[in-house]
């Protein structure tokens, strides 16, 4: 029997040296694969990170191309008519007014590089169109860093009125109002249009001559509030929104706010006002003094005419009450106009309606001198002006019912977005609310010379007469009703107030029986206080709702403060222009 033999040694090992080979190589793939994937993770790691670096530069240089302009805006008011074709930043295709800067529909944009940045440049496009409406202008700014583009669309308009709810330079009652000082009271106009804080003439010299308002316990304003002059309150007034003051006595200290109580003052004995948002300083806000340029934006040479009546003038909005965008007017010593504002119909005794002209502007003029057909100076005849004004109310013996006054008498439902201003008084005589309620695109603006009031007519009677007919003892005056044989009780207002010499008030505040609640969402900018009540016996209870929306859509034509700055109103990113 034979015996197999076992392999040597050295037969084994050259089998071995086959499997170790075959090991070393596949080591080796592994180890080049493992390399292969850590350098291609670091170069994608690299190239993330560089894209991410451009990514946020050119974001960065987007919103300095926002800063550059809005500095240009505010070194010169006007820049913003007119291309400037030194500036790198605004040549391109898509610049507004860059047909003077010999800019066609293929010139390249230009770039400006940021200060201190690695090579980030901006350019930006800049649309003007509806700046003369409505104060805003589109500026599109384009960041580049790299190969990459981010673009921000922000809307640029100057503070306006609209940051506001309640605005006043003066807290005290018009030193012209007839009714407390008389006529043309020379004392009270020279003492009360001063601030009560003023460091050389102060009205708290003069308490004995001016008449100076007090929040109400039961007021409640609901919204931002400044006023140039002191904050005084009867009662726990409810002030829900941000207030300021420009009383010196509550500016900071080497930056520490002065305590609540330095920057307002209360009747003795009353409780204190509840501040939700707190009290603080700021400084005076000018008021415009009259209505200056708004006269070009009914010229018959506008690109933009709206409507200019003359005299008296009524206007509803929506007569019929369906919600269209319609108002019927009476003018009846207006002349020469357009079919848009209502022809001769609008001069006869029973109006016309016609469609609101959109985003534009209604001026009421005071009629010129030489006026043919003009009536003479002194009241209206009763109902002359589409059922205005009532002979009987108190408020046609004052001066300002003078039928040779630009003064309109406004009520109904706006569909649409207008702003009516007058050289005398404007008068709301009913509700004057938006079609589509305060949320919606409706905007209206009040801008009156003089007053903008609350229709409230009182009347009184003859309760005894002498011999010879004169009447030797009177009634209390009463509340009377309108045209419509309504009283006006719990009056809304929708609408921005801007009066430029005068105030908001309630015509006959301190005649007749409460009135129940005036209530306006919108704003309201006054030169003077204007009351609304006398105590809590007569006209209305305040409740002032602010409008968030005329931060960024005042109505058309709306006039801003002096040398008020420019400012950013709204901000969004929208896909990269000038990519590629």
């Amino acid at each position: 029997m034979r015996r197999a033999l076992k392999p040597s040694l050295p037969a084994r090992r050259r089998d071995d040296r086959g499997s170790a080979l075959l090991v070393v190589i596949a080591a080796m793939t592994i180890l080049s694969l493992v390399v292969g994937v850590a350098l291609s993770q670091a170069v994608q790691t690299l190239q993330t990170s560089e894209h991410a670096r451009h990514w946020k530069q050119a974001l960065a240089a987007a919103e300095a191309g926002i800063d550059d302009y809005l500095a240009r805006l505010n070194r010169d008011d006007t820049y913003w008519q007119a291309a400037d074709c030194t500036n790198q930043a605004l040549q391109g295709p898509a610049t507004s007014g860059g047909g003077s800067c010999r800019w066609t529909a293929s010139t390249k944009p230009g770039w400006l590089t940021v200060p201190g940045s690695s090579g980030a440049e901006f350019h930006y496009d800049v649309s003007t169109s509806s700046t003369l409406i409505d104060g805003g202008i589109d500026l599109t700014s384009t960041g580049r860093s790299g190969d990459v583009t981010r673009s921000i669309q922000v809307v640029l308009r100057r503070g306006g009125f609209g940051e506001f709810l309640y605005y006043t330079v003066y807290e005290t009652l018009d030193p012209a109002d007839e009714r407390e000082y008389g006529l043309n009271n020379s004392t009270a106009l020279a003492k009360c249009a001063q601030y009560w804080w003023d460091p050389f003439k102060p009205r708290s010299g003069a308490t004995s001559t001016c008449t100076d308002i007090q929040f109400a316990a039961a007021d409640t304003i609901n919204g931002p509030l400044h006023t140039n002059d002191a904050i005084w309150t009867g009662g726990a007034t409810r002030f829900l929104g941000t207030v300021t003051t420009s009383w010196p006595t509550c500016k900071p200290i080497n930056g520490e706010p002065r305590p609540t109580t330095s920057c307002y003052r209360k009747a003795s004995g009353t409780s204190n006002p509840q501040f939700s948002k707190g009290i603080g300083y700021r400084s005076e806000i000018e008021l415009p003094t009259d209505l200056g340029d708004l006269r070009q934006h009914v010229d018959a040479t506008s690109p933009n005419r709206g409507c200019l009546y003359t005299g008296p003038t009524r206007i509803v909005f929506d007569p019929s009450n369906t919600g269209a965008s319609q108002m019927k007017v009476w003018s009846p010593y207006s002349k020469n106009l357009t079919a848009a504002c209502g022809g001769t119909a609008a001069t006869q005794t029973n109006g016309t309606t016609v469609a609101v002209p959109q985003n534009k502007l209604i001026l009421v003029q005071d009629i010129p001198t030489g006026w043919s057909g003009a009536p003479a100076s002194g009241p209206c005849a009763n109902g002359k002006i589409g059922g205005y004004p009532q002979s009987a109310d108190y408020s046609q013996t004052l001066g300002d019912a003078n039928c040779r006054y630009g003064t309109v008498f406004v009520e109904g439902r706006l569909k649409g977005r207008v702003t009516i201003s007058a050289d005398n008084n404007i008068i709301v005589t009913n509700d004057l609310k938006y079609v589509g309620g305060t949320t919606g695109t409706d905007a209206l603006g009040l801008i009156a010379s003089n007053n903008v009031k609350i229709y409230h007519p009182v009347s009184r009677t003859c309760q005894e007469s002498d011999r010879h007919g004169r009447c030797t003892r009177w009634s209390d005056y009463e509340n009377m009703s309108g045209p419509d044989n309504r009283v006006r009780t719990n009056i809304e207002v929708n609408a921005s107030i801007l009066t430029l010499q005068h105030s908001f008030t309630v015509a006959s505040y301190e005649h007749g029986n409460r009135l129940g609640t005036l209530k306006v969402v919108g704003s309201i900018a006054q030169r003077y206080r204007g009351p609304v009540a006398l105590g809590s016996n007569s006209g209305y209870a305040k409740n002032y709702i602010y409008d968030t929306r005329l931060r960024y859509a005042p109505p058309p034509y709306f006039l801003d403060p002096l040398r008020a700055a420019w400012g950013q109103k709204t901000y969004g990113e929208i896909k990269g222009k000038y990519s590629g």
